[in-house]
Parts: structure tokens; C-alpha cells; sequence
């Protein structure tokens, strides 16, 4: 994976557990678990994205 793949997977994954986070500490345990879920498929998404492009500049 590129080091601007990462950042970018890291960053929208970081933003992702906060939602989660402060989903779970108000209780809403629904919506804590759809914001985990739709982050693990974002960031495999991306990831999945980012594969194709990283070998192109050695």
C-alpha cells in the first residue's frame, strides 16, 4: 500500500472509531455498531482501491 493510501485509510478509519466511540458512550449501541462495520468496509474499500496503483511508480 502507498504511504498517501495509509494516511488517507487512517485517517477516514480514525474519524470511524470516533463516530463508533461516542455512539457506544451515548448509549446507542445500534448505531455504534453501523458506524464499525461501515468503516471496516470503507477502509477495506480503500484499500482494495489503493492496490492496483501502487506499483506503478517503483
Amino acid at each position: 500500500m502507498s504511504a498517501m493510501g495509509m494516511l488517507i485509510s487512517g485517517i477516514v478509519g480514525s474519524v470511524m472509531f470516533l463516530m463508533a466511540f461516542f455512539s457506544f458512550a451515548q448509549r446507542n449501541w445500534k448505531g455504534g455498531l453501523v458506524w464499525l462495520f461501515v468503516g471496516m468496509g470503507l477502509i477495506a474499500l480503500l484499500t482494495y482501491l489503493d492496490k492496483p496503483w501502487a506499483n506503478l511508480f517503483p
